[in-house]
């Protein structure tokens, strides 16, 4: 399987040609497609095999896919079995949802809670983490019962540890000295 470098050369020059051709959103959507197609293991390994001539690959891809995407889309996967590398199509599509979004000015953000997080709670966080990155934010978060109580937020190059697990350590190492 690639390197993330890989994916991510894949994914800018994915990006390239959508923007060229004004077809960003149709590539999101295509890739999930492809993405979800592949994780059908069976095909995936099919496609990767280097036993399996081009030719009968590239006819079960255009069997398997027929309309659902455009050309490029079935293109691209020619690319990715003729060289053995179908499987890294979630990472390509992952970084360029993640391009997608740098370009449309959106972060992303993750953050880990004790408990279920209320939907206001949510929005104070989201709004806080807007403020910092000076970004709309897409949350995603997690529960973590280990921390106790508070969150650890994630957004960008920025963590906030308010979790009460960081705040016991850190009075448990100031009242050893």
């Amino acid at each position: 399987m690639p390197r993330a470098a890989s994916a991510r050369r894949y994914a800018q020059a994915l990006f390239q040609i959508a923007q060229e051709n004004n077809t960003l959103d149709v590539w999101e959507e295509d890739l999930l497609y492809l993405s979800s197609v592949l994780e059908d293991n069976s095909f995936s390994q099919f496609l990767d095999s280097p036993q399996v001539p081009l030719n009968k690959k590239f006819h079960a891809i255009e069997e398997v896919l027929e309309d659902a995407v455009g050309q490029l889309g079935k293109n691209l996967i020619c690319i990715l079995s003729s060289r053995s590398i179908t499987s890294s199509l979630p990472n390509i599509s992952a970084e360029y949802k993640r391009i997608l979004d740098s370009d449309k000015g959106i972060e992303e953000a993750t953050v880990v809670s004790a408990v279920q997080l209320s939907d206001e709670y949510i929005r104070k966080v989201i709004s806080m983490l807007e403020l910092i990155v000076d970004k709309e934010v897409r949350l995603n978060s997690h529960i973590d019962s280990s921390i106790i109580g508070g969150f650890i937020a994630r957004v960008g190059d920025h963590l906030i540890d308010g979790s009460t697990l960081t705040r016991l350590r850190e009075l448990r190492r100031n009242l050893s000295y």
